[in-house]
């Protein structure tokens, strides 16, 4: 056995570096099912490379299970975990004869062309599990383990402001190794969140990396992990053409479950049950928006018991009647119809570029009781409050206060989709967990209450939705319901008593653009 390493100390408790570095070591029998598994589909590395080999476990699993490896790379940060590791391989006959070189480094800063070169013509396994944390996970717990600031994902606006610009470390890690791949003759199996695997497949679309036979193994993390998180076997290879699709199999039983990804510049969790109803896919003709998000829910959001409010602190408030409306939470939406609510919410805006100075001088029993928490609302850490009008809300425009709203919760698995008007004679507000199309006329909402909940709306829902998301439904596939097409393909006994062409027109004058999006 050959041994290279460099060091870097680091002083860490073996707790302290769990937390920060996402390190959920894997445990050995899963490192040896997995490499078995890759055994099983004829990959034979002569180098395998784990970019964080923590104790070394897949490492010591490869050694077992492959008998071609000539060469293994490891890196790690963590010192104390490539003494155990190399004390582990100087004591154990199947390193006889391998190099083994280990690198003491940050992943983020580790040069690969320093081993690229010994790569070329030699099959090559990327093998491991990288650390399942966010970036801003990490920024959060001040780390300095973490991948230099930059928007890798090219996302723009909003987007990048509210959280769809975090990524998973795991997803950083894995890319990088992509692009270590290509050229070569190699493999990559990277235990990951299933957000990240779905990520990577998203990806191929716009920027397509040349891979091929892209599985998908699924685990159960709080067996092998003691962690509530969907998780699975990424498993791919280096190839000449892009591959956009995903075939999901059971870790354990090796029953494929689905196959999932692009198909006609459409992103699916289902392709077989999609192509049942595709015909249902393209632009909604009404704009589904989110609901109200204030981030301050023990402030902001009320009960009523015997004509007395109460705030999520338990205290009495007294404030102005127009300030108030009704409020929808996810839970709260059961059933095709709704006619009363649990929780009431201060609206602050009707737009949300309004300005809230009219508080102070409009509505001053309001204004004391906002001020007087005013450690919350001045302190609410999203940025997207960053130089608004004190006290502003998001989620809010003209479509909030109209009478009739069809609604939706955006966490659970099979989505209901109901109406409701006006309550207390006052429109009513959905959280930001909802999403609503908003209606003048209690026809046209009923109306599309039923299209969305047909049986061919339903089957193309399925086919787009991944259950282990953490936003089962979101907008960007809401907006893919065509209600026009999808009305067509509805028996007219759904519709006795509604004047469908009266309808037809109401749609056509709505038109908004394409949306592909989907987390």
């Amino acid at each position: 056995m050959v041994v290279n390493s460099g060091y870097i100390e680091l002083n860490r408790d073996i707790h302290s570096v769990r937390e920060e570095f996402g390190d959920w070591q894997t445990n050995m029998s899963l490192a040896l099912s997995v490499c078995r598994l890759l055994e099983s589909r004829n990959i034979n590395p002569q180098v395998i490379i784990e970019p964080t080999c923590g104790v070394g476990n897949f490492i010591m699993a490869a050694l077992q299970v492959f008998d071609s490896v000539e060469d293994i790379y490891g890196i790690d940060i963590h010192k104390p975990y490539l003494d155990e590791l190399r004390n582990r391989l100087l004591h154990n006959e199947i390193a006889d004869g391998v190099g083994i070189h280990l690198y003491n480094e940050d992943i983020f800063e580790f040069d690969f062309r320093e081993i690229k070169h010994l790569l070329a013509g030699r099959t090559v396994l990327v093998l491991g599990n990288p650390p399942w944390v966010t970036n801003s996970q990490l920024g959060g717990m001040r780390s300095g383990n973490v991948p230099h600031k930059h928007n890798f994902r090219k996302l723009k606006g909003m987007d990048a402001i509210t959280g769809k610009s975090n990524f998973d470390v795991a997803e950083y890690i894995c890319r990088e190794m992509m692009d270590l791949m290509l050229g070569e003759n190699a493999s990559l199996a990277l235990l990951l969140k299933n957000s990240v695997v779905k990520n990577i497949i998203y990806s191929q679309k716009d920027s397509p990396t040349p891979v091929a036979d892209i599985y998908q193994y699924n685990i159960d993390a709080a067996k092998e992990f003691g962690v509530s998180v969907a998780a699975s076997l990424l498993s791919l290879s280096a190839g000449t053409d892009c591959s956009r699709h995903c075939s999901v199999y059971d870790f354990y039983s090796g029953e494929k479950i689905t196959e999932y990804g692009w198909l006609n510049d459409c992103f699916v969790s289902n392709i077989a049950e999609y192509q049942k109803c595709s015909d249902v896919d393209g632009v909604s003709s009404m704009i589904w928006w989110s609901g109200l998000k204030h981030d301050c829910a023990k402030v902001m959001e009320l009960t009523r018991e015997n004509g007395i409010y109460r705030n999520g602190f338990g205290e009495m408030v007294d404030i102005e009647d127009d300030m108030l409306y009704p409020l929808l939470k996810s839970s709260d939406i059961k059933g095709y119809g709704i006619s009363s609510v649990r929780k009431y919410v201060i609206v602050t805006q009707h737009s949300m570029s309004s300005s809230t100075d009219y508080i102070e001088q409009g509505y001053p029993k309001a204004f004391r009781y906002l001020s007087g928490h005013s450690d919350y609302m001045d302190g609410r850490s999203s940025r997207i409050y960053r130089g608004k009008p004190r006290f502003s809300i998001f989620g809010i425009g003209d479509y909030s206060f109209m009478p009739y709203k069809v609604v939706v919760s955006g966490l659970y698995k099979c989505p209901n989709f109901a109406v409701v008007g006006k309550i207390e004679n006052k429109p009513v507000m959905v959280d930001d967990t909802c999403y609503l199309l908003g209606f003048d006329s209690l026809e046209y909402a009923e109306i599309t209450r039923r299209v969305l909940n047909s049986e061919i709306v339903r089957t193309f829902l399925d086919s787009l939705i991944f259950l282990d998301a953490k936003r089962v439904i979101n907008k960007d596939l809401l907006m893919r319901i065509d209600l026009l097409k999808a009305l067509d393909k509805i028996p007219l006994s759904e519709f006795e008593g509604y004047d469908l062409d009266k309808y037809r027109d109401f749609l056509k004058s709505h038109i908004v653009p394409r949306q592909t999006t989907l987390f």
